[in-house]
């Protein structure tokens, strides 16, 4: 008879390391976006776990960033030269208005 793996304590505190198994496509995926945001694997995937359940600060610059926020900033600098854009030529088209009456 075989002892069964002597398993630690529930108490006991994580050690901080996974091993996780996936299949190879999406192990390559992960590291292709990782690459693309300028991240290792690890940050990438650590990053990505703490979003899902809304831990960390993502707006801190370290391995917790989320996708979706950085994605948002430029869409917002957009809409606000449109709508700068579009004010500065009411103002014109008001003063014209006001100098040819």
């Amino acid at each position: 008879m075989s002892a069964a793996p002597e398993r630690p304590p529930a108490s006991a505190a994580p050690s901080g390391r996974l091993l996780l198994r996936m299949p190879p496509d999406l192990h390559a995926e992960l590291t292709r976006s990782a690459e693309r945001e300028g991240k290792s694997l690890n940050a990438f995937i650590t990053g990505r776990l703490a979003g899902s359940i809304g831990w960390g600060d993502a707006g801190d610059g370290g391995e917790t960033g989320n996708g979706d926020r950085s994605r948002l900033l430029p869409a917002l600098l957009v809409v606000n030269g449109v709508v700068v854009g579009l004010a500065a030529i009411v103002s014109i088209a008001i003063l014209l208005i006001a100098w040819l009456a």
